[in-house]
């Protein structure tokens, strides 16, 4: 009996991995397979390509207690490509990375994960038609408290998400003193609810835009005039947003600059407020005293009330500093889209900042409710880079609000990470990295997140590496059930070929 329930529970078991993996791959090449459409037409031509490659073997030793306590060894392969360039009339950046998983003891890591970021476009009909492309996957939490989520635990705090998206782009110069524009797009956004397969939340968007731009015969003077309607499709509830506006800038000098627009919006969404439609305007300004250093804000009014951004950055030789803040409308599918929610970290010679698992740093994307509601998101975000002759410091920080449309819920979180990689010499690297994430939430549990890793790696030859790293991870949760420490150790080996 005991025998052939076992033999039941592993045909369970590989059914649900080759069901995932069949349904992520057909996702993942339909997406990578946009994205590179954006990218194959200019290989041939000429132009400035880089073709990157990666694969990467590692074990990792994992001891969880708490709420879903595990423990035992995780064994990944993470093949990883990357392609960036731009040809004559195309450009293409694509950074996509499969990470296969399995494990021992009571483990349960995601079989097969997917990390894509690809923005792509091809001016297919010269001075006329433009096409561009993006694509997205990546492992994000179940809710606003779910914290950093990864292969290893991504069964239990997280999900995979894909998304994408085409924007077909028009352009017609009537005279020199208007062009007429139209800027569209498609997109889809799926993820799987509460992590379990064949419980998919999909939803697609359309938005239709027809404009008219001034032409050069203005000189510091541009006008606009632009319509556009966006439909989204959920499977349970539809939404639409038709938009009328119009707007004029005015450069004084090549310092400043300023802008406005006034306009009409049209919704129909769901929502707990009244009227959704009414009168719109905003007003901004861009101030850039040297090009190292740019400030730019614009406030406004739509109908949930007052509508603001503002962005700083600054560069010198060895710092780079950044920070934004920014009141909208979203929600979940927007911040799945490629060209949301994505902050990824540079020093300040363009080269991105490693953390101690070996990605790319990132501010922290705080995680969102599975829901088709919309929020009003309020957030500032902030980082800084200094870079010394070996040893670079990065600095993040993110505060977050969230009040949704329909649930009488609000979301609250802040976090701040800091990283310090220094070059011990010409063939070692020792990275240290920690983190602290506070998340509440009117409808889940309240929490803080603490995490510090470090390690350090050795180039073997040109192409081979070999590193070694620990993590130390706490959840401490106003739910018991959701709290819990995690410690690990990793070994890994990488090596390209290209």
């Amino acid at each position: 009996m005991d025998m052939a329930t076992d033999m039941a529970t592993v045909t369970m078991n590989d059914s649900r991995n080759v069901t995932a993996g069949i349904r992520a791959g057909r996702v993942v090449a339909a997406v990578s397979g946009c994205a590179m459409f954006c990218a194959f037409p200019v290989t041939a031509w000429a132009g400035d390509w880089e073709l990157t490659d990666s694969v990467t073997a590692k074990t990792t030793a994992i001891d969880r207690n708490g709420a879903n306590e595990s423990s035992g060894l995780v064994f990944e392969v993470k093949p990883q490509i990357k392609l960036k360039g731009e040809g004559a009339r195309s450009k293409a950046d694509i950074d996509y990375q499969l990470t296969l998983a399995t494990g021992t003891g009571d483990t349960d890591p995601e079989t097969m994960s997917h990390r894509l970021r690809a923005q792509g476009e091809v001016e297919a009909i010269e001075d006329f038609f433009f096409l561009g492309a993006n694509a997205g996957a990546r492992l994000v939490g179940r809710d606003a408290t779910s914290g950093p989520v990864d292969a290893i635990n991504a069964r239990s705090d997280g999900t995979q998400s894909y998304s994408v998206g085409l924007t077909p782009r028009f352009r017609h110069r009537l005279n020199k003193y208007a062009d007429i524009v139209s800027d569209n797009e498609i997109d889809y956004v799926t993820y799987d609810r509460n992590g379990s397969e064949g419980n998919t939340d999909d939803s697609y968007s359309t938005r239709l835009h027809l404009g008219v731009r001034s032409g050069h015969a203005y000189g510091p003077l541009n006008w606009r005039a632009d319509a556009s309607h966006r439909t989204t499709e959920y499977e349970d509830s539809d939404s639409e947003n038709t938009t009328y506006s119009v707007g004029a800038g005015y450069r004084f000098n090549v310092n400043w600059e300023v802008d406005g627009s006034v306009g009409y919006e049209e919704n129909d969404v769901d929502t707990r407020r009244s009227d959704t439609d009414g009168v719109i305007w905003d007003v901004g300004a861009t101030w850039t005293p040297n090009s190292r250093t740019s400030m730019s804000a614009s406030y406004g009014q739509r109908y949930f009330g007052d509508t603001f951004s503002g962005r700083i950055s600054h560069e010198t030789r060895r710092t780079q500093f950044v920070v934004d803040l920014s009141r909208t409308v979203a929600s979940r599918r927007a911040f799945e889209l490629v060209n949301l929610g994505l902050f990824g970290l540079e020093d300040a010679q363009g080269n991105p900042i490693i953390g101690a698992d070996g990605n790319q740093l990132s501010l922290n994307l705080f995680g969102i409710d599975e829901t088709d509601e919309e929020f009003i998101n309020t957030q500032l975000r902030g980082a800084m880079t200094m870079k010394g002759v070996r040893t670079t410091v990065t600095v993040t920080g993110t505060v977050s609000k969230r009040e949704y449309e329909i649930s009488p819920i609000e979301e609250d979180a802040y976090g701040l990470s800091v990283s310090a990689r220094r070059q011990l010499s010409s063939n070692y690297t020792a990275t240290v990295n920690g983190g602290f994430t506070h998340a509440e939430g009117s409808a889940n549990s309240d929490s803080d997140t603490f995490d510090i890793g470090m390690s350090v790696s050795r180039r073997l030859t040109p192409r081979t590496s070999a590193s070694v790293d620990v993590l130390y991870r706490e959840r401490d949760a106003s739910d018991a059930d959701n709290s819990y420490d995690e410690s690990r150790i990793g070994i890994s080996l990488k090596s390209s070929f290209l």
